[in-house]
């Protein structure tokens, strides 16, 4: 596994200049918008990392906020692209800029520059994969000379693969009783001179894979201990000092509808699991704002143990999702194409032709099979090679660095989906507002005095997770102490835990006034959604109905 996420040194520069103009793209539009648009190295750490922070500058204070993150997946190159793209989209929306006062977008396009300009999936660490004291000294290599890593296979009686009987360019693994054809190797050879190939490949740690939930040694791409990356701990400490993040959503290259993280629901008897159906409610509604797209014939990578999700879920108390940029479609058989056609000329004919029957293919199978049809560039037709070491062989097949982004015109189109997206997201954030401040007169200036707090948004103030664990700081709501007004009965400062979504919750107090005359000022802090006063005045405040007991 280790070794499908290392690719060719050679692809270094044309990646350095994609990193260098993903960050000169957001400084031009920081100078074209530059009271909307912030951007700023990642705190921590001195690498290419950088934030950019979408919101209305002349709003002080805490905002609730969407944290977009771009190629934590080192391989896939076009997230980080997209997330100029997104950003690009959104200020040039006038009317949904106008709209900014009240919630904020931060994107980090790639929290893991090394990674990403070394076309790997983790952070480029030596690691001594055979344990022989020698750290990546026997990696994939051009053996051939032809400019490319590719696959090379080696034909072998009861090898492990055998050619595909749809397409005979693709290797699957044999079924269990199968006589195999081929053993594949990524193209290499021996260089350590211990009988093996590629065993050692150049090391790298998995910034997607290294958070301290449910974190596991034996995840592919596993340091040592968990959060030792400076790149994993400057990211957290980003995002742990930005409680009004109140979603996350990770951008990947390929698959189809938005990917939530599971946290402990995949247990129904974990602590917690209960408590979370109503965030299954908060994920489906985010779910449906996402726009409609084909189908998938390549499903996105399972994040696996100790990933980013999981972590902004139960660590940070946010909603936090995979987004995917672009579906790779299943290829069409000869035979639908050919019925494609026809109907196209039938078109009037009320029924169609029964489709031939065919043998299903394994996911495996069907995933190359549609790869090939998407992205026939990424496939280097099979050549005989005489290997050094391993005498005849055939190099081709899939190249090492490809099969992990979208063509460039559904890398746009994701984009835009995605842009989308957000601004629908930041615009259903939590909205706390105050629809009034009732009182019932006891006689002698004494009053009851009970406020109102609503929700505007469509997201619960916090994740239901959140609020059971208390991950969060509660939002709190103040009686300011003034000369005019005295607490009679009623904690000053009381505590919410959370607002659900277009409910209220209420406050209240006795105090004893000067008279009807008297301002009572009201003071709300929240670290998601900013602190605010609200005043009112005794005589303009309608009476508590009994009704509301």
């Amino acid at each position: 596994m280790r070794l499908m996420l290392v690719s060719a040194a050679l692809l270094l520069a044309p990646l350095l200049w994609a990193q260098d103009d993903v960050r000169r793209g957001f400084d031009q539009l920081a100078q074209a918008h530059p009271g909307f648009l912030k951007v700023q190295k990642l705190p921590g750490i001195d690498n290419l990392s950088f934030v950019a922070t979408i919101r209305d500058f002349s709003v002080k204070g805490d905002l609730p906020g969407v944290l977009l993150l771009g190629s934590v997946h080192g391989r896939e190159q076009e997230p980080g692209v997209a997330c100029l793209r997104v950003a690009r989209a959104i200020l040039e929306d006038k009317a949904f800029v106008d709209q900014l006062k009240g919630r904020e977008l931060i994107i980090i396009p790639s929290a893991n520059p090394a990674g990403r300009l070394a076309h790997l999936d983790g952070v480029p660490l030596a690691f001594d994969d055979d344990r022989d004291g020698k750290s990546d000294e026997d990696g994939p290599s051009d053996v051939n000379g032809d400019g490319l890593i590719t696959q090379m296979r080696v034909k072998r009686k009861g090898g492990r693969y055998v050619a595909s009987k749809l397409d005979p360019r693709v290797l699957i693994e044999a079924e269990p009783g199968q006589p195999g054809e081929w053993d594949v190797y990524w193209e290499g050879k021996d260089d350590d001179g211990d009988g093996r190939i590629n065993e050692d490949a150049r090391g790298t740690v998995t910034l997607a894979n290294d958070w301290s939930i449910r974190w596991s040694d034996g995840q592919p791409g596993a340091n040592r201990f968990m959060m030792q990356l400076a790149e994993t701990r400057a990211l957290a400490d980003f995002i742990i000092a930005h409680p009004s993040l109140v979603a996350g959503f990770q951008l990947r290259s390929i698959g189809g509808e938005p990917q939530f993280a599971q946290g402990p629901r995949k247990d129904q008897r974990a602590p917690g699991a209960a408590e979370a159906n109503r965030d299954k409610d908060m994920t489906a509604m985010l779910a449906r704002l996402w726009p409609e797209t084909e189908k998938s014939a390549v499903k996105g990578d399972s994040e696996g143990a100790g990933n980013l999700l999981d972590w902004l879920y139960e660590s940070r108390g946010m909603l936090a999702a995979n987004l995917f940029l672009a579906p790779v479609p299943e290829p069409k058989s000869e035979e639908e194409k050919k019925d494609d056609d026809e109907e196209k000329e039938e078109e009037k004919k009320e029924e169609q032709k029964p489709k031939l029957k065919r043998e299903l293919p394994s996911v495996e199978e069907s995933t190359q099979l549609a790869w090939l049809s998407y992205a026939p560039r990424d496939y280097v037709e099979w050549k005989t090679f005489t290997h050094p070491q391993l005498g005849e062989v055939e190099i081709g097949g899939w190249r090492i660095d490809r099969r992990c982004d979208p063509i460039e015109p559904d890398a746009e189109a994701g984009a835009a989906r995605t842009a989308e997206y957000v601004k629908a997201v930041l615009l259903a954030m939590p909205r706390l507002e105050v629809p009034k401040v009732e009182v019932e007169d006891k006689g002698d200036n004494l009053y009851r005095v009970r406020v109102t707090l609503h929700n505007a948004g469509k997201l619960d103030y916090k994740c239901k997770f959140s609020e059971d664990k208390r991950i969060r700081m509660p939002l709190f709501v103040s009686l300011a102490d003034t000369k005019d007004v005295e607490l009679i009965s009623g904690t000053r400062r009381q505590d919410c835990e959370n607002i659900r979504a277009d409910e209220t919750a209420t406050f209240e107090w006795f105090v004893r006034v000067k008279g009807k005359d008297t301002e009572i000022k009201f003071a709300l802090e929240s670290d998601i959604t900013g602190n605010f006063d609200h005043t009112a005045v005794i005589k303009d405040c309608p009476a508590i109905k009994t009704e509301d007991e």
